[in-house]
């Protein structure tokens, strides 16, 4: 009885049960509050303080209103640096007032503008005007090369080409006649046009015509290059009578040309020492220009001098030297880590524990489902014809669900291997409508009836 009292609180249970909600914002404030904790422990590790021959670095922690950490960090000086800072303040003091005495006097120097007295600078020097050269002689030029002579036109394509068109013009009452009386031989022998053998007539005629047209084509090109051959032979011998000419000219300009070539070369050797008088003079005056120049720069560079004195004066009074601060070590600084996320975890322990009530009321609608699924069948469910028997789960109805096997003697008739059911025993006392007895005594479950209130 203690399994039927089981599965009748399973109905009221109603299956397994969802996991309780957590408390997320409980979570999230923990979490806040293990960040917030971890970064003042880095804050607290990354303060350290510092000892050195010259000074110190101390960190104190206090509260704030709100009860939160407040550092401070405080820097201290050896004795002697203590003194060399106390001296220092005190000449900071007496040459502030020195400064300022000498700066009213750069006001009033630098409120002048600067006027040096210097003489004129050496600037008038006069470049020298060198003579140019006059022009070369002009060579004189000889005339112009000897022109081909090529006397009749028949030059190159266009030569056969007129050739050829004047052996086409013969050519072609040749060729008209002769298909005019291809064309009426053809009429004669019945042959009309369009047929097989008039085309193939045709076109051996074309063939000839091409022939004699290709042959006019090769008259034409030899008629062309004979005809090119003598005016050749023509242009060649008046060549060679101007190229005779032409050289005589020659001789005659190259005397001319020499004559000219001496009395330039005369001309420049005199523009030439002229050239050289004028640069020496002007080297001599540019010498003397560069010793006045020298001594009016020295002149100004002492004034400029005198005038920068009072600024000079002020700015080495507020230069000096300055007490340094001790160096202090740079110390690894504490990584900022982060507190237990219990926001989180509370969420990956509620994600499981859904997980888990998923997983088993799947599993209870599946045994729900393939049980009731039978519908009227009625199947033997003696505990007496079984063997193996397991309980696995339960059924709504306050019924146990057991794997079992049936005894040898039994399964030919109710199957071989393992099954999942109910057992009759169990029906009779929660839902005896649902049971059928045999006439050999042992009972059978309706599993139809099973869903029946």
């Amino acid at each position: 009885m203690s399994g039927l009292i089981k599965g009748v609180e399973n109905i009221f249970t109603g299956g397994p049960k969802a996991p309780a909600v957590p408390d997320y914002t409980g979570a999230a404030q923990a979490t806040a509050a293990g960040n917030l904790a971890a970064a003042q422990a880095a804050a607290a590790a990354n303060r350290v303080n510092q000892v050195t021959p010259y000074g110190n670095l101390n960190y104190t922690q206090t509260k704030d209103a709100e009860g939160n950490p407040v550092w401070t960090a405080t820097t201290s000086l050896n004795q002697t640096g203590q003194q060399l800072l106390n001296n220092q303040n005190q000449a900071a003091l007496g040459l502030g007032e020195t400064t300022n005495a000498a700066l009213r006097d750069v006001q009033n120097t630098m409120g002048k503008p600067f006027n040096p007295n210097l003489p004129a600078l050496q600037s008038n020097l006069a470049t020298p005007t060198y003579n140019q050269v006059g022009q070369g002689p002009q060579f004189s030029q000889m005339g112009s090369n000897p022109q081909l002579q090529t006397g009749l036109d028949f030059q190159g394509m266009e030569g056969w080409d007129k050739a050829t068109s004047l052996i086409n013009q013969r050519l072609q009452p040749q060729i008209q006649q002769s298909e005019e009386r291809l064309q009426a031989q053809l009429a004669n022998q019945g042959i009309a046009p369009g047929t097989e053998a008039y085309n193939r007539a045709m076109a051996q005629q074309s063939q000839k015509t091409n022939d004699l047209l290709t042959q006019a084509q090769l008259a034409g090109q030899n008629v062309q290059q004979n005809m090119f051959g003598q005016a050749l032979n023509a242009g060649q011998f008046g060549n060679q009578a101007r190229n005779q000419m032409n050289a005589n000219q020659l001789a005659n300009l190259g005397f001319n040309n020499a004559t000219n070539q001496q009395g330039f070369a005369n001309q420049l050797a005199g523009t030439q020492a002229n050239n050289v008088a004028l640069a020496q003079g002007f080297a001599n005056q540019a010498a003397n220009a560069g010793i006045t120049n020298a001594a009016n720069q020295q002149a100004f560079n002492q004034q400029m001098t005198q005038y920068n004195m009072p600024l000079n004066t002020l700015s080495a009074l507020r230069s000096g030297s300055q007490v340094q601060n001790p160096s202090f070590v740079n110390v690894p600084q504490q990584a900022t880590t982060s507190g237990a996320d219990i926001l989180g975890s509370t969420q990956m322990g509620f994600n499981a524990n859904m997980g888990n009530f998923n997983a088993a009321a799947a599993k209870q609608a599946g045994f729900e489902s393939g049980l009731f699924n039978l519908g009227g069948a009625a199947l033997m469910s003696d505990i007496r014809t079984k063997e193996n028997i397991k309980q696995i789960h339960w059924l709504p109805n306050g019924l146990p669900v057991y794997e079992y096997e049936y005894k040898s003697e039994w399964k030919d008739e109710a199957g071989h291997g393992k099954f999942i059911g109910v057992m009759a025993q169990d029906v009779i006392k929660v839902q005896p409508n649902a049971i059928i007895h045999r006439n050999d005594g042992y009972m059978m479950v309706n599993y139809g009836a099973l869903n029946e209130q």
